[in-house]
């Protein structure tokens, strides 16, 4: 813990900036969350898979499956309660138009220490896939862990703030910044730092019921064709995830651009029978590889926005990059959510080392004035 409180602003309450809140507080800053909506984790923090990534998914870039298979028992140490154990979780490399083929797939397993056995279950088309294994990897309840972010903020002492629309004169008033809002990033940092454009894509997760042989499983199918289901906490209900189908706008830049009729979809958890929806494609794309999918009942959709770096279609890269901005603010770009605990790790680490110096410069100057008045009355006497 530092010896030297400093006044921090967190801007953002997704996971990421709750976790960074509560580690400055927990080293003894004084720490303020600022969160525009009216509670915490509504955006994509509450709006996805909600799968706990161990490094499956990413075949194409070694260096997000290592992040996630590093980072993984940290978030379920924070977070045990949250993480959902139990559901039979399967990747499977689609017949044709994968990016990956079944050996390099079973190689890069094995290359990341990722463990898997062969095994298909009776839910994919046997024509439809290449290969199919059966992996160690999890779930999180998005309602369970809003209340544990809840708790741990309470515990901390950090003071939340919802329904904050910050802008950047409001955080002259701390010692230090803290960004962490995802695909809203570039506004609140300064002119000189927003160089960096990102791909913003709008993207519905719907949610449906399917039939009871669904029940307890979870499967991916990729790696081009990609198409998933995973169960959605203890609802008995599915969300349901593509690569070509969740996406309804892309746009490139330092801020998204967002259609009207989309944004009025944005953030609202699960719209029941949206104005827009891509369920038909979904459900049409599950049948290629899924049996008896056409039974899938629409319950609704949720819509948010997915920031990523551009340019990382051959790689499928998802990294975390904290970032300092100047001397007084730092930025969170999330990537996965289970890399939340370790950015919030080097979040607390940074601060705490402004704060040594900051005190260290302090006693410097301290010290000289002392000699200079010392001086001053020796030349008196």
């Amino acid at each position: 813990m530092t010896s030297n409180r400093t006044d921090v602003a967190v801007v953002g309450g997704g996971i990421f900036g709750a976790t960074a809140a509560v580690e400055l507080a927990l080293n003894g800053h004084h720490v303020e969350l600022f969160e525009r909506g009216q509670d915490l984790l509504l955006s994509a923090s509450g709006i996805n898979q909600y799968r706990l990534h161990r490094g499956y998914h990413y075949p194409r870039s070694s260096e997000t499956a290592t992040d996630c298979r590093d980072s993984e028992p940290a978030f379920r140490a924070e977070f045990p309660q949250a993480v959902v154990d139990g559901a039979d979780h399967y990747y499977a490399i689609a017949a044709e138009g994968s990016r990956t083929s079944p050996a390099d797939y079973l190689a890069f397993c094995r290359r990341h220490d990722l463990e898997y056995e062969i095994a298909r279950p009776d839910l994919l088309r046997p024509e439809a896939i290449g290969l199919s294994i059966r992996v160690r990897e999890s779930l999180f309840d998005p309602i369970v862990l809003r209340r544990l972010v809840w708790e741990r903020l309470r515990s901390a002492g950090v003071e939340v703030h919802l329904n904050a629309n910050v802008e950047a004169s409001d955080l002259e008033g701390f010692s230090q910044s803290v960004i962490a809002t995802y695909a809203d990033l570039n506004r609140l940092l300064p002119d000189a730092a927003v160089g960096r454009a990102y791909q913003f894509e709008v993207c519905e997760k719907p949610v449906v019921r399917l039939p009871d042989r669904y029940a307890g499983s979870s499967i991916v199918v990729m790696d081009g064709p990609f198409m998933c289901f995973d169960p959605l906490g203890d609802t008995g209900m599915f969300v349901l995830g593509n690569v070509v189908h969740a996406i309804h706008h892309v746009s490139i830049g330092p801020v998204p651009d967002v259609p009207p009729e989309l944004q009025a979809l944005l953030n609202r958890g699960i719209v029941a029978n949206p104005a827009i929806t891509n369920i038909e494609r979904f459900v049409d794309a599950g049948l290629e590889h899924f049996e008896a999918f056409d039974e899938a009942d629409h319950v609704g959709s949720m819509f948010t926005i997915r920031a990523v770096l551009p340019g990382v279609d051959v790689t499928d890269a998802r990294p975390t990059l904290v970032r300092e901005i100047d001397d007084r603010t730092i930025s969170v770009f999330s990537g996965k959510i289970d890399t939340c605990i370790r950015a919030a790790k080097e979040v607390g680490r940074l601060i705490d080392a402004r704060a040594e110096r900051r005190k260290s410069e302090g006693t410097r100057l301290r010290k000289r004035t002392r000699t200079t008045n010392l001086g001053d009355d020796r030349g008196v006497a």
